[in-house]
């Protein structure tokens, strides 16, 4: 998301003196073709835990700065503490800013987070209990690195670099006398330093990747581990961990489905780096049951007889649940099936359980289900409490980098496409606010909408194409365009769907606002583009008002 941005020009003196609520308006003469009016909408975006109450007040301590910046709006989470929402709104409206409130981001109960399906894995009962036991046990070979000849892992067919960027290492181990050292890893050309190997799985199954890492002194350089698809070489692990530059073993479990995935490749090492070292030791992949099964109602779980009837819960086992749920957690003990006192399955009986569970994109990232009433009624709730607080002048639906969808079985019932779940999902969504507030401006991110960016085909763990989310905007319905790479070549695509937008800038790399001004320029000629958001996910504050001179010439 480190996206650049263009450069502001210079207003000719035709624009001066005309002023209007939202900023100045031009005097254009026909001429003046090139020229478009100057940001109504000049946005300060505030991303923080702003149920803390000391929060609130650093964000309302920024306010007259802002305002001497020719700020107008800023754009901050939903969640404002009840006694917080009068001074808010007081210290807003002294210095000429609109509030413009974050909405229907995640959601409360866990168990609503969209789910993956786990398709009959295999539990076994004994003993008044049914465990999983995997029916095809997938495994690392020379997973602990002590199968090697020289600087070479054996069972390892694609290493890079061996003796100059991949080493055995026999002094620093983890369990063993080996483990696989990676250093000077600028030394390859592509600054890439890997190991891979085949790995059978089971598809439509839950997997665990363990693995110990030690790091010395790395600069530029994030290890991961990557389950690829061997026909198609599309990743379908999704989470990694994060690395210190130097930090002792320390050890990490990670998560993934593997979808329609049979044959695969793992690899393990770095796509990126220039100095220092890291150390891997005891990787393993396995199967794994139950971690964090979801229960709602459009995640089933059924338990059925290899070869015999479906088993009822609450009649021949105990409800199912994970006692600790946790989506942003890949790993813990798992949960095994009680049976009843009266239960119909046999001691022995090889059952097959199908059930839905959650994936981390990153480190931490989940995407909540898009179809759970549910949803919608929690949606509802959030925009009447922050409208009865706040009275906001416009709300922001967080739909964006959605990486995980259409995969649950109600998400599947409904027939539609990636793109067609999500156009009828953000009507709803509009549709609430609308209930809510009718005279109030609603926005949403670019990306999920943007044929450039992610409404497109194969985007991460979405089930099928994204293309056609976009027909689910309506002509009230802002974008705000954070794509800034392109330099306005997606904001033609929003303007001929009569779209207004918003340049979304900064993006804690535009110190002195060169991006914003090339941004702004290169679109000038592009109707419909009302404004620049100053947008910080670090808390980086230092150039907001040299940014804003670059935006929409500051104060002035």
């Amino acid at each position: 998301m480190n996206d650049r941005y263009p450069r502001l020009r210079v207003w000719s003196c035709l624009l001066a003196g005309i002023l209007l609520a939202g900023g100045v308006r031009a005097a254009l003469s026909p001429g003046n073709s090139g020229a478009r009016a100057p940001a109504q909408k000049r946005w300060l975006f505030v991303w923080r835990n702003l149920r803390n109450p000391s929060e609130v007040d650093r964000m309302i301590a920024r306010f007259p700065r802002a305002r001497a910046a020719g700020y107008n709006g800023v754009v901050f989470s939903h969640n404002i503490p009840e006694a917080k929402a009068a001074e808010l709104k007081e210290a807003a409206q002294q210095n000429g800013l609109d509030l413009v409130a974050v909405v229907m981001g995640g959601t409360r109960d866990r168990n609503y987070v969209e789910g993956v399906l786990s398709k009959d894995a295999l539990f076994i009962a004994q003993g008044g209990a049914a465990s999983h036991q995997p029916d095809n046990p997938t495994r690392v070979v020379n997973g602990d690195f002590e199968d090697v000849a020289g600087d070479r892992f054996r069972a390892w067919p694609m290493q890079d670099d061996p003796g100059v960027t991949t080493f055995a290492d026999h002094e620093v181990t983890h369990g063993g006398g080996t483990s696989l050292r990676m250093e000077s890893i600028g030394r390859n050309q592509y600054h890439h330093a890997r190991l891979a190997q085949p790995l059978t799985l089971q598809p439509h199954r839950q997997y665990r990747i363990s693995i110990w890492v030690k790091t010395e002194g790395l600069v530029g350089v994030e290890p991961e581990v990557k389950v690829l698809a061997v026909d198609s070489g599309r990743p379908i692990s999704f989470q990694t961990f994060p690395c210190r530059p130097t930090q002792d073993w320390t050890h990490y479990d990670l998560g993934f489905n593997s979808l329609e995935c049979r044959d695969a490749r793992i690899y393990v090492g770095s796509w990126s780096g220039s100095a220092g070292k890291v150390w891997w030791d005891d990787l393993r992949v396995e199967e794994i049951g139950l971690v964090n099964v979801l229960r709602r109602p459009g995640c089933p779980v059924t338990v059925r007889g290899e070869n015999g009837p479906t088993y009822e819960e609450g009649r021949d086992y105990q409800p199912i649940a994970d006692p600790r749920l946790h989506p942003w957690i890949a790993f813990h003990e798992p949960p095994v099936i009680r049976l009843a006192a009266d239960t119909r399955i046999q001691d022995g009986e090889r059952l097959r359980v199908s059930y839905y569970h959650p994936i981390i994109v990153y480190e931490d990232r989940v995407t909540s289900c898009f179809s759970e009433p549910r949803i919608f009624a929690d949606w509802r709730e959030e925009v009447r409490r922050v409208n009865d607080l706040l009275h906001p002048a416009g709300f922001f639906m967080s739909h964006d980098e959605l990486r995980v969808m259409n995969r649950c079985a109600l998400c599947q019932s409904k027939g539609m496409t990636a793109g067609e779940l999500l156009a009828w999902n953000v009507r709803q969504a509009a549709q609430i606010i609308r209930d809510v507030r009718p005279d109030a401006e609603i926005w949403v991110w670019s990306d999920m909408f943007d044929p450039m960016h992610n409404a497109k085909e194969h985007y991460y763990a979405v089930n099928g194409s994204l293309v056609g989310s976009w027909k689910g905007l309506d002509k009230d319905v802002g974008i705000v365009n954070w794509h800034g790479r392109l330099m306005g070549r997606n904001c033609r695509f929003f303007a001929d769907l009569g779209l207004r937008q918003i340049l979304s800038g900064y993006y804690d790399g535009d110190e002195d606002g060169s991006r914003i001004a090339r941004w702004v320029e290169s679109t000038r000629d592009i109707p419909g583009i009302v404004g620049a958001m100053y947008t910080t996910w670090q808390d980086k504050y230092d150039a907001m008002d040299t940014w804003a001179e670059k935006a929409w010439g500051g104060a002035r």
